[in-house]
């Protein structure tokens, strides 16, 4: 799991935008993962590897999403080293943005719901 969970102040466990590019590089194997922190939410945030921009939304031991500019198979295989389970989905989004998913808990509910997003296009089992 990431390295690097804190506990927030709410009682939940947080991946602390500032360890998401140390956890990606040190776990993941990438190099120069930026984080931009002016898009820091509760729950995710933006960055860039190799100029392709991303950006994730993540729940501890629940899912991960990570949309990203163009696909990039070097950062999904970072981020399931990182989470420590595999993607289950991979789709196109609005404005036509690779998004691929992870979901621990029940990927098969989450399917079924993707596939009647009208949003959602080039839906893939992984």
């Amino acid at each position: 799991m990431a390295e690097t969970i804190e506990i927030g102040c709410d009682g939940t466990k947080k991946w602390m935008w500032f360890n998401v590019a140390n956890d990606l590089e040190k776990q993941g194997g990438l190099t120069e993962v930026l984080i931009d922190p002016l898009s820091v939410c509760a729950s995710g945030c933006g960055g860039e590897h190799e100029k392709n921009h991303f950006y994730i939304t993540w729940i501890h031991d629940l899912f991960l999403l990570v949309t990203m500019q163009t696909f990039s198979q070097a950062l999904v295989d970072a981020f399931s080293k990182v989470v420590e389970y595999r993607p289950f989905c991979r789709y196109t989004s609005k404005g036509n943005l690779e998004t691929i998913e992870w979901d621990k808990k029940d990927p098969d509910s989450r399917f079924a719901e993707l596939q009647n997003d009208s949003t959602v296009k080039n839906l893939v089992r992984l």
